[in-house]
This record gives structure tokens, C-alpha cells and sequence, in this order.
């Protein structure tokens, strides 16, 4: 199997890039025994797969750098093999079932700590990093990726930079700096990985630095040029996998700027619920229906389609619990959901939804004590919707005023129209003459954005 090692690695991952994952573990699985490794099957019990990892990575985490850095080097040949092809599984376990990749991280790791270090040590660090942000184990992730980082170095294993990269900055760097501090390293990610081939990790920092971009407010023209000009590329490449994921952010970013005609006019109607009825899960790839899901609520939240948007977001819900894990974004995902909430809230006037609005808010808050300029704004604005449904004008007025100074602060042009947006209603509720200075203040900042087609609907579903 050595000798043919390079023809299964080719195999495992055409078939990744033909969104076949789960065929792909399973050849995976075969090889690794078939070079003397016992697999560690993932078990029925996932308590026990989590404290496995949680064992592992605690090793790992109380050593210091010397004792790191003086592990020695692996040297047996179906080892080094066995490492390279659960390498590439522990990826496609991320886009599947989220046991499968705390599984093969746990016996990279496990192998790394009995036969030495290799270059592939330094992916299942940056991975395990990852996979510790799922349970909040921030100063974990924090230390797993300074040690991935540090082997990278010392090894110069630059074919797994991509790999690495996208793990960490893509991970746990994004939640104490900001988004938009991530970029040249993501970028570098995608720039040496066409260069020294490892095309899929290329386009997965590309990815990662397109939806970073769009969460944090980057102007939407030039950010849907270089989406289409990424989607091309994914072709040229062969990159199936990536372009499906690729394709919920085209689609949102194009929404925003695209206008249609009259939101409120009978046949865009049709086709709003024509395309609400076409979103559906894959089951197979968390991945995509995690951002198909996401970026279509956003959308729909931003256009005032509550109702399609809090459905979409139970869904969803009801996805994650399948998977068995969630999609953060940084506390974005939060965010939306508990602006949904406070919407429905409004709406339907039942209490189900100040509740979930508050467990949305609190998850928020916690994002908020490492990443301050990502999500200080964030729950200021939560605070003054929460208020405002609570009947607490006052303290929501001042509240709407501070949201949106935070957010032109932290540079989120896009939740600081949000957040004067929903200023203009509040005002507009209470009869209040301000609610037309917050209106253009939000229809100028729609336009900053590059969110043309919104800036359009506030136009004509507001007073003038």
C-alpha cells in the first residue's frame, strides 16, 4: 500500500472534490488499516469520542514549548503514510459528521505523542484547535494553534500552510481580532496554495476570506466581483465542493446589490416564495447547509422577511442537533437568530420568542469577551431590541444611539445600517419625528455598503 500511496490520496480527494466525503472516509478508513493502524471507530457514544479528544489535546496543552519543540521526529514509513491519509479525512469528517473528525484529529494526535512529530502534526494541531472552539475551550484552541504554528516553523512543512492557515484564521484568531485582520493571512493561504498545489485548502481560504468579508461589511460590488472571479476559478479546478459552498454567499451578496423592481409587488412575491421553497439540506454536508441556511436568513432578515427567515432558522436548528455541532461565525449566527427572534417577538406578540431571543443574546455576550470589536455593537443593538420589547424606551433610545456608534467604530458598515434601521422603527413605533433622520442615515449606509437593493426597499417601505 506504501508504493501506492499517492494513487489513494488522489482518490480520496477527487472524491472530495466531488462532494462524495462520506466514500471517502471510507476508503480512508480501509487504508489506514491496511498499513497496520488500528482505526479508532468512531463510537455510539460521543461523550466518550469528546473525552478521548479532550485527553489528547490536554497533553498536548499543559506542555511547555521546549518539551514541544524536543519532540522528536517521525521516522516509520506507515506511520508518515498512515498520517498523510488522516490528514485528508479529518477534513472531510469537518464537512460530515462531526465524530469523524474528532476522531481522526484523536489518533493523529495520538500517534504524533507515541512516534514523533511530522509535517502532518502540525494539521491535526491547527484541526484539534478548531474543533475545541464547538465547546468554547478558547484558551485551548488559542494554545493548540500557537503550537501548530511553532511545528510549522520548525519543519517548514509550507505544503500544509493552506491547511494550517485556514484552521487557525479562519478559527480561533478571528475571535480576538477582527475579521478584517485575517485577511492577508487567508489570502496568503489561497495564494500558496495554487502555487504549490494543494488547490482545495487554496479555495477554502479563499472562502473563509470572502464570508469573513461579507460578516464584517466589506463593500459589496468589489466583493461580488471577486466572488464570480473565485466561482471561475473553482471551475477551471475542478473544485465542485467548494463552489456548492461558495454559492449561498453569490447568491446573498447579489440580493443586496441586485434590484428586482417592487419588494412589495405580487409577482416578486412568487418568486421570493419560490425561492424560499428551494432551499433544502444536503444531509451530508455540514458545510453547505450550514452557510446555504445562514447567509439566506440574513437576507431574508435584512429585506423584513421574518417569518420565512424564523422558519429557516428552525431548521436549522433542528440541523445542528443532527450534526451534532453548530455554525458560529464569530457570534454572527447568534446575532441574526436573536434579531429573528426579537422580529417574531413583534410580531406574533408570543413569549416563545423573547425567550429565544435571550438565549440568542447571551450566546452573543459570550463572543463578546474575546472579540470586542466583532461583537460589542452586536449586543448593544440586541440590548436596545430587547428593551424596546421589554417596553423600556428610555434606556432603548440611548442603546440604538450607542449600537451604532460601535458599529461605525468597529468598521461593520453593514449592522451599522442595521442598527439605524431599526432605530428609524423604534422611532416610527412611538410617533416619534426621528424616525426619518435614522431612515436616511441607514439608506446612506445601505449604499456605502454596496446594498443597492435594500437601500431601494427601505426607500419605498418606509415614511419619506
Amino acid at each position: 500500500l506504501e508504493d501506492k500511496l499517492p494513487i489513494h490520496i488522489n482518490l480520496i480527494k477527487s472524491l472530495g472534490a466531488r462532494n462524495r466525503h462520506q466514500s471517502a472516509i471510507e476508503i480512508g478508513i480501509t487504508a489506514v488499516q491496511e498499513l497496520g493502524i488500528q482505526w479508532l471507530s468512531p463510537s455510539p457514544d460521543k461523550l466518550r469520542i469528546v473525552a478521548d479528544f479532550i485527553n489528547i489535546k490536554l497533553r498536548f496543552e499543559v506542555m511547555t514549548t521546549d518539551d514541544f519543540l524536543a519532540i522528536e521526529e517521525m521516522e516509520e514509513s506507515k506511520k508518515l503514510a498512515a498520517m498523510k491519509l488522516l490528514k485528508i479525512m479529518a477534513y472531510y469528517g469537518f464537512i460530515t459528521k462531526q465524530e469523524y473528525a474528532h476522531t481522526v484529529v484523536t489518533q493523529m494526535l495520538q500517534l504524533t505523542l507515541q512516534h514523533g512529530i511530522c509535517d502532518e502534526s502540525c494539521t491535526a494541531l491547527a484541526d484539534c484547535s478548531y474543533l475545541l472552539l464547538q465547546s468554547m475551550d478558547i484558551d485551548g484552541s488559542k494554545r493548540l494553534a500557537e503550537l501548530a504554528l511553532l511545528l510549522l516553523e520548525k519543519l517548514q512543512a509550507n505544503k500544509y500552510l493552506p491547511r494550517v492557515y485556514s484552521s487557525i484564521y479562519a478559527g480561533v484568531f478571528c475571535w480576538y481580532n477582527h475579521l478584517k485582520q485575517s485577511e492577508k493571512w487567508l489570502w496568503q493561504g489561497y495564494q500558496e496554495g495554487l502555487l504549490i498545489g494543494d488547490i482545495e485548502f487554496a479555495f477554502v481560504n479563499a472562502i473563509n476570506s470572502l464570508q469573513n468579508r461579507f460578516l464584517y461589511g466589506a463593500q459589496l460590488t468589489l466583493l461580488g466581483k471577486d466572488i464570480e472571479l473565485c466561482r471561475k476559478r473553482m471551475i477551471e479546478y475542478g473544485q465542485a465542493s467548494q463552489f456548492a459552498i461558495c454559492s449561498p454567499l453569490q447568491r446573498a451578496v447579489s440580493k443586496l446589490i441586485c434590484c428586482t423592481g417592487d419588494p412589495l409587488s405580487e409577482t416578486d412575491t412568487i418568486i421570493h416564495e419560490k425561492e424560499t421553497s428551494d432551499i433544502s439540506l444536503t444531509r451530508t454536508n455540514f458545510l453547505l447547509d450550514a452557510t446555504t441556511y445562514i447567509h439566506f436568513c440574513i437576507v431574508e432578515y435584512i429585506f423584513g422577511n421574518y417569518d420565512s427567515a424564523a422558519d429557516k432558522i428552525q431548521e436549522r436548528w433542528i440541523m445542528e442537533k443532527e450534526y451534532s455541532r453548530t455554525a458560529k461565525y464569530y457570534g454572527s449566527t447568534d446575532f441574526y437568530d436573536c434579531l429573528i427572534c426579537v422580529a417574531m417577538a413583534r410580531k406574533s406578540k408570543k413569549e416563545k420568542w423573547v425567550t429565544l431571543a435571550e438565549s440568542a443574546r447571551s450566546k452573543v455576550k459570550q463572543f463578546a469577551k474575546f472579540g470586542k470589536s466583532n461583537c460589542d455593537h452586536k449586543c448593544l443593538l440586541l440590548q436596545a431590541e430587547i428593551l424596546d420589547v421589554e417596553g423600556n424606551v428610555e434606556d432603548a433610545s440611548s442603546c440604538y444611539d450607542a449600537a451604532i456608534d460601535a458599529a461605525e467604530k468597529s468598521g461593520f458598515v453593514n449592522e451599522q445600517a442595521i442598527a439605524s434601521e431599526r432605530a428609524g422603527d423604534f422611532y416610527l413605533r412611538h410617533g416619534d419625528t426621528r424616525s426619518s433622520h435614522y431612515y436616511d442615515k441607514a439608506r446612506d449606509l445601505y449604499h456605502q455598503w454596496g446594498a443597492l437593493a435594500k437601500a431601494d426597499h427601505l426607500y419605498k417601505s418606509t415614511p419619506s
